[in-house]
């Protein structure tokens, strides 16, 4: 379990595992991932996590990695904070990989089909 999640792990590992497993990715990797602070994680909380989105940089570009729950009513004010957090780190770009039903709402913000991937740019 990667720390400081605590008790909410269960809950935000029930909402990325079809991400995790989809992806071919493992369990040790994210929390690697998240410890290192190489990765990001948002979540939407009532009373307990109902979205979780994992972010991280590649490059100039961020990268939407995980993600699950009530996504696209929980993680699109994620996305923009993720943005301008990761334009300090120098990132130009997003991706949206797999998410293909994301494109109707994220559309609005920017976001456009390219391939099997979302893609935003921004100005530095």
């Amino acid at each position: 379990m990667p720390p400081p999640y605590g008790a909410l792990w269960p809950d935000i590992a029930g909402l990325l595992e079809k991400a995790v497993a989809k992806g071919g990715y493992c369990w040790g990797e994210v929390a690697e991932d998240l410890n290192s602070g190489k990765a990001q994680l948002w979540l939407t909380v009532e009373d307990k996590p109902v979205a979780a989105m994992v972010t991280r940089i590649d490059g100039d570009t961020l990268e939407v990695w995980l993600a699950g729950g009530a996504v696209l009513s929980g993680s699109v004010p994620h996305l923009e904070t993720a943005i301008e957090a990761s334009r300090g780190a120098g990132t130009t770009n997003g991706r949206v990989i797999g998410r293909k039903g994301w494109a109707r709402v994220l559309r609005g913000y920017g976001w456009r089909p390219e391939g099997d991937e979302l893609v935003k740019e921004w100005a530095q």
